[in-house]
C-alpha cells in the first residue's frame, strides 16, 4: 500500500520503507532504520506540532498601524 505524504510516495517493502520524491530521488530505509526514524518522531511530535502551529498562525506581511495617534 502507498501513501502521499507532501510531496513525497511512501510504500513499504519486506525490505523496509522507500520514500521516492517526484524527481526521482528515494531513499531506501531498512526495517531498524524505518523503526528508529518513527521513535526519532515520536519523541520530537510536540516540537514538530508546535513547529507547523508557528507556521500557520504567522502573518505572511507585516501589519502596519495607519491610525494616527491623538
Amino acid at each position: 500500500m502507498d501513501a502521499i505524504i507532501g510531496r513525497y510516495k511512501a510504500h513499504v517493502e519486506e525490505s523496509g520503507l522507500i520514500i521516492r520524491h517526484p524527481t526521482g530521488i528515494s531513499f531506501d530505509f531498512t526495517v531498524d532504520e524505518a523503526l528508529g526514524m518513527l521513535d526519532f518522531l515520536h519523541v520530537y511530535r510536540n516540537t514538530l506540532l508546535n513547529m507547523q502551529h508557528q507556521q500557520d498562525t504567522e502573518p505572511a506581511m507585516q501589519s502596519v498601524n495607519i491610525e494616527e495617534d491623538k
